[in-house]
């Protein structure tokens, strides 16, 4: 088996999944991407720079490090395909096979390429297992039957917007949709949402597709997604269970007591009985 390569953005997460492949028995390099906010933390010695316009670049330098296997994690802003990018031949190559530039076509295509290359992307999952919440209710107090009927509406418009390949994400009061997340990201989407619910807390749920590929952009809430639903007046946050990473959970919770947001981990069920007991989490 070769070497695993952590294709790696800004935030926690490439951390996480680095610490998790140490532990596992890997000798995981990050694939850094220039144009991310990516920091090393405790790992500045497993570090190749690469610009993700360089299609042929990153090829290169996983052939050069005998990466057979490519985890996508971390933070890249959507935004970043409309700028003027200096791709190089293999980029445009590519460019040129896609059916859109949505984001799984961007990222299908990439796939598909690099395993006829012997470079398999796996399941973001593989290493942060323990970022996913088990279905239920994780903080102290239950909801009324309105908050369960905006957030079932809410996670019934997630679900589509993210099946359409638009986001993950949407915010609603009253069984009404406010705002839709697109290319400007989740916490703009709920700042939006904020302002239109005005003195009504609104709801903020967020799914990923009927049949997510767990390769590439599982949804992930953090401790920036609390405080930005604190400061726009969201008081309910409903995400996808067995699909959602949540950023370091137990600090995740702590923070959404603090702030007093609901959080709820919903399979493709009865919302309502998601509401009957509080989930804890172990402390390991």
């Amino acid at each position: 088996m070769g070497r695993l390569g952590i294709l790696a953005g800004g935030g926690n997460l490439p951390q996480i999944g680095m610490r998790e492949a140490i532990a596992a028995g890997e000798d995981p390099i990050f694939l850094s991407i220039a144009e991310s906010d990516f920091k090393p933390g405790d790992y500045p010695d497993r570090v190749v720079p690469i610009r993700i316009a360089k299609i042929g670049g990153l090829l290169k330098a996983c052939k050069t490090n005998k990466i057979d296997r490519l985890l996508l994690l971390g933070k890249v802003k959507k935004e970043i395909i409309f700028k003027s990018l200096n791709f190089d031949l293999k980029a445009i190559a590519l460019l040129a096979r896609m059916v859109n530039r949505h984001d799984y076509s961007i990222f299908k295509t990439v796939a598909e390429d690099f395993e006829k290359e012997g470079i398999n992307i796996i399941s973001q999952k593989t290493y942060l297992k323990s970022l996913l919440l088990p279905e239920g209710r994780y903080t102290k107090k239950s909801l009324d039957k309105k908050q369960l009927g905006d957030v079932e509406f809410g996670m019934e418009y997630a679900e589509k917007i993210a099946h359409l390949d638009i986001g993950q994400a949407v915010v609603v009061v009253d069984k009404s949709v406010l705002a839709v997340e697109a290319v400007e990201g989740t916490d703009q989407a709920i700042r939006r949402g904020g302002q239109f619910a005005k003195k009504r807390k609104a709801v903020v749920c967020k799914s990923s597709k009927p049949s997510q590929d767990d390769r590439f952009d599982l949804p992930t809430v953090g401790a920036d997604t609390l405080k930005t639903m604190s400061e726009s007046n969201c008081d309910i946050l409903a995400l996808r269970e067995g699909e959602t990473i949540v950023v370091n959970p137990a600090e995740f919770i702590s923070l959404a007591e603090k702030l007093k947001i609901h959080i709820l981990s919903i399979g493709r069920g009865n919302v309502s009985k998601i509401n009957s007991s509080q989930k804890k989490l172990r402390k390991d």
